[in-house]
């Protein structure tokens, strides 16, 4: 995305800088192809987690996992991102610590506290990979 946002800039000042009208529709065409292109990625990357998760969900194991802390990273309508540190308590094997992030509901807030036991997917091929019971955090 670095190549088509520099070009466009370029373009820009040249048709700033000069009296040609090309520029200006090269700049346009430049910057429309880069915000498709950067569309169609960032859908793809969506449909590929999307994909992820739905797998961990249909296929993986559910097991319980202990909120060691949790920090707020921005949000969306109100709603934070969190961070959650987890110690995921697996049926077979050790216990181990993940990091997640999650968009949390404000009313599901109460239920997300440190050393609070929830439900959880364990992705089948990765077991670092784990996915939050959606209910815990208010979008069930």
């Amino acid at each position: 995305m670095f190549l088509p946002g520099t070009l466009f800039w370029v373009l820009v000042i040249l048709a700033a800088t000069t009296e040609d009208d090309g520029y200006v529709a090269a700049a346009f065409a430049v910057g429309g192809a880069g915000l498709a292109l950067f569309a169609v990625l960032k859908v793809r990357e969506s449909r590929v987690k999307r994909l992820h998760r739905d797998r961990a969900i249909s296929s993986g194991t559910r097991t319980t996992a202990r909120i060691v802390a949790t920090r707020v990273r921005g949000s969306l309508n109100n709603d934070p991102y969190v961070i959650f540190t987890l110690d995921v308590d697996p049926e077979s094997g050790e216990p181990y610590r993940v990091e997640l992030t999650e968009l949390v509901s404000q009313l599901a807030i109460p239920r997300i506290l440190p050393d609070t036991v929830i439900d959880v997917w364990v992705h089948p091929d990765d077991p670092q990979y784990v996915v939050i019971d959606p209910a815990a955090l208010g979008r069930g």
